[in-house]
């Protein structure tokens, strides 16, 4: 087999009678690196690279085994401590024989093994490679390939858990029940076609159309909306914090962040340029930016550092509009009001801060009251939450943290039931299945020809192949396994 790789670099060709080679940990301090082969050469070339503490080592198939490794064109040429694996083919990430050098993390030692493994044979692998020997060799499908990258690539909770129900085949198992019902209407409609004189007995249009609507539309859509609603896990949101100098911005971002992300004195303006901290809440990535303090009269850096928030708000998923209750409404909550206004269809959080300065009793009829001058200033703006909080003591961070959750997530009790979600390459597949899909349907409730209808079947059919690799042009999986990282 030949794969030509026209753009991933050094991976010029691929080869399945290759042996390759990568680092697979990231450089740098840490407990522990490792080295990965994958191919036919590769139980000789650990045999030349490394020696066993037991000289009568067999090398049995996944198996650890210590030793030390070596420079088998060198005398005395011991370059680190380390165990080692021999997996058997076709028991293995690939399905060929794989090898996995397990060392010390310092980036001279894996450079230096790498180095020794190149000049036994083995070929530097190409991002993805090992990923990609895996689809080619049947072990996961194109959809599972992808759910490897998510997997790796996870910040939070959410995509994590949706990845693995990926890598396990969870989409997978839907596209091939809607690829079924596919097929099952392409047979009726073909044996209409074959069979022309007998299409009123054959060919039951009515239920070839509930099938089309009830097993591929409705199914397909699913998956559509569920990416929709699952993107802000994917992607993340940001969070734009805005108030007024000395609102507690940086003591909220530092708060929420559990560390001390951003200076906080009782000076007014000290944060003059944007700060940014990425968390998680709720299975949601997130990232806070702190911003300079919003006033009518700033200095000239505050001046810049306002010109710079008015630049961020375009990108801003959310708002968290800081209320100082000791200081009220004001001239500045005007100001930050504007900003806001121009970001109208964005969800904003009311956040009175220093709730730990207000009396218990007074503190329902303060939320009332700067709740209702704030939604006065933006036009009473639908679903803006509030929440009373104490960057300082901690109280009600926890009812933030939901608050923001639900409002980047809409329909949030469902998306904690979405548990597969296309990729954004999977989604706009799907969008083309549908449009086939619904010409199909169309074409039959008009009365167009059973041999037109099919070709819209078909057609849908080899883009739902895209998703799973039947159909995969040699385009698509460059374009997939090149943002791949080396050793994977």
């Amino acid at each position: 087999m030949v794969f030509r790789a026209s753009h991933l670099g050094f991976m010029k060709l691929f080869r399945d009678t290759d042996t390759i080679v990568a680092i697979a940990t990231p450089l740098g301090p840490g407990g522990i690196g490792i080295v990965r082969m994958s191919g036919p050469a590769s139980l000789a070339i650990l045999k030349s690279v490394f020696r066993p503490a037991n000289p009568n080592c067999a090398f049995k198939s996944h198996i650890l085994y210590y030793g030390f490794i070596h420079d088998p064109q060198k005398v005395n040429s011991s370059i680190d401590e380390a165990l080692c694996v021999y997996m058997k083919a076709p028991r293995t990430y690939t399905r060929e024989d794989v090898v996995e050098l397990q060392c010390h993390s310092g980036p001279a030692v894996l450079n230096r093994i790498l180095q020794v493994c190149q000049g036994q044979g083995a070929r530097l692998a190409g991002p993805g490679e090992f990923t990609l020997r895996a689809f080619i060799n049947g072990r996961i499908d194109l959809s599972q390939a992808e759910a490897v990258d998510d997997l790796i690539r996870a910040q939070a909770e959410g995509l994590r858990r949706m990845s693995l129900k990926g890598l396990e085949g969870g989409l997978s198992r839907r596209i091939a029940s809607i690829r079924e019902a596919l097929l099952s209407c392409i047979s009726a409609l073909e044996v209409a076609i074959d069979y022309p004189e007998e299409d009123n007995e054959i060919l039951k249009q009515e239920q070839v159309l509930e099938r089309i609507e009830a097993q591929v539309i409705a199914p397909v859509m699913d998956l559509i909306n569920a990416y929709e609603l699952s993107a802000v896990q994917r992607f993340g949101a940001r969070v734009l914090l805005v108030g007024r100098p000395n609102a507690g911005k940086s003591s909220l971002l530092n708060a929420l962040s559990c560390e001390e992300r951003a200076i906080v004195t009782e000076v007014p303006g000290t944060t003059r340029d944007i700060i940014e901290k990425q968390i998680e809440i709720d299975s949601v990535p997130v990232i806070l930016m702190d911003t300079a303090g919003i006033r009518d009269c700033p200095d000239p850096i505050e001046a810049m550092g306002i010109d710079k928030i008015r630049q961020t708000a375009d990108s801003a998923d959310m708002f968290l509009w800081l209320l100082d209750p000791v200081q009220g409404i004001g001239q500045e909550e005007a100001e930050v009001a504007r900003l806001i206004g121009g970001s109208s269809e964005k969800p904003v959080a009311l956040v009175i801060n220093k709730v730990d300065k207000i009396e218990p009793a007074r503190r329902q009829a303060v939320e009332r009251e700067l709740s209702l001058a704030a939604a006065g200033l933006l036009s009473a703006r639908k679903g803006m939450r509030t929440c009373l909080v104490s960057a300082k003591t901690g109280q009600g961070l926890g009812r933030l943290g939901t608050a923001i959750a639900e409002l980047l997530i809409n329909d949030r009790r469902r998306m904690h039931e979405i548990d597969i979600a296309p990729n954004l390459r999977q989604k706009e597949v799907l969008k083309e299945v549908l449009s086939r899909v619904i010409a199909a349907r169309k074409g039959l409730v008009g009365g167009l020809s059973v041999e037109i209808v099919a070709i819209d079947l078909r057609q849908a059919l080899e883009y739902l192949g895209q998703i799973t690799g039947e159909t995969a042009t040699e385009d698509i999986l460059n374009r997939i396994f090149s943002s791949f990282c080396l050793g994977k």
